[in-house]
């Protein structure tokens, strides 16, 4: 058994790197999924957001929507209905319910200035985003930091050494 990576010995090393470095990925992602749930389900408590966050979880294409409009927001950009219909691959009457939605808990705002329907995330609705980001990612930065370095050794093994589907077309 080989003791620095806790695996059986196999005939080609880098493998045995990339089993590793895999299954540690797999764990860090399955170990993350919880505590995403913890995160989520602490501000699901709170009466500013707790419905609204309820809503979102429960929805197949709210959160979807959402990372749509502050990605444009982010950019400088107003999201419209045949953006969001194209990027979440749903009708226009969905877009336009989660539109409604949005709206009703004031989490987007629409542009003033247009008579087309365009919209971006309010100061309350990034500021959620603001806080999970926070959450997700800088409170725990060793862990994610040490979680990425795993996942592009990953990566940089699969891209020089392919993998066995790779080899075997060759």
């Amino acid at each position: 058994m080989n003791k620095q990576f806790k695996l059986e010995p196999c005939t080609q090393s880098i493998e045995c790197v990339r089993d590793y470095l895999f299954t540690e990925i797999k764990k860090v992602i399955a170990d993350r999924e919880v505590e995403v749930f913890a995160i989520q389900n602490k501000y699901a408590k709170l009466e500013e957001y707790g419905e609204f966050i309820d809503w979102i979880n429960s929805s197949r294409y709210a959160r979807v929507f959402s990372r749509v409009v502050i990605g444009s927001t982010l950019r400088n950009e107003w999201a419209t209905i045949s953006v969001v219909t194209t990027k979440l691959s749903c009708d226009d009457k969905t877009a336009r319910n989660l539109y409604q939605k949005f709206m009703d808990y004031k989490m987007i705002e629409r542009d003033p200035y247009s008579s087309s329907l365009r919209f971006k995330v309010t100061s309350k609705g990034m500021g959620l985003f603001d806080t999970y980001c926070e959450e997700l990612y800088c409170m725990h930065s060793d862990a994610i930091l040490d979680h990425l370095l795993d996942l592009a050794q990953y990566i940089k093994i699969l891209k020089k050494h392919g993998t066995q589907y790779q080899q075997n077309r060759e």
